[in-house]
């Protein structure tokens, strides 16, 4: 499997002067939301021996049950996965007696990977999706055209998840 990108020119400002530069980005080709819970649960199916309503079913208590135990100010950790996690803010008091829970709230929900889980993704391939497919014809290159044909002779493939009811 790889992970599809493009190529866009971006600003770098990083060294006090601004400069034009190319990168590869996530692409936008991608489905918007992602793969949602029925889809994940259909493809667990075929993998685990439960039934794609038992894993919805588990997928949609696991959110409830995280807000529930985030709420109570606990941290929650899914093993291989990683933690679910909140951070406070308040305003800034003279007196400490001054901070009251009316001045205190949840400035977000972060979400740390656990280690190897990152390791491993980190090890997967990206693969550029050719020029021709996002790019005005205007702006293609002769080394552009040369690289999107060097890329479909490699066997180019998005990889969708595949989705059976």
């Amino acid at each position: 499997m790889s992970i599809p990108y493009v190529v866009r020119k971006k600003a770098d400002l990083s060294s006090g002067e601004r400069k034009e530069l190319w990168y590869g980005v996530p692409s936008k080709m991608q489905r918007r939301g992602g793969v949602k819970n029925k889809e994940l649960a259909v493809r667990m199916a075929k993998t685990t021996g439960f039934h794609r309503g038992q894993i919805e079913g588990i997928l949609s208590e696991l959110v409830e049950s995280i807000q529930d135990l985030l709420s109570s100010g606990h941290s929650v950790t899914i093993e291989g996965l990683g933690t679910f996690q909140t951070a406070l803010t308040s305003q800034g008091c003279v007196l400490p007696e001054q901070v009251t829970p009316g001045k205190v709230a949840i400035s977000r929900v972060y979400f740390v990977a656990n280690s190897k889980f990152s390791r491993e993704l980190k090890k997967t391939k990206c693969t550029r999706i050719p020029f021709k497919y996002y790019m005005p014809e205007s702006m293609l290159t002769k080394n552009m055209k040369k690289a999107d044909r060097e890329l479909e002779q490699t066997e180019y493939d998005i990889e969708e998840p595949e989705i059976n009811e």
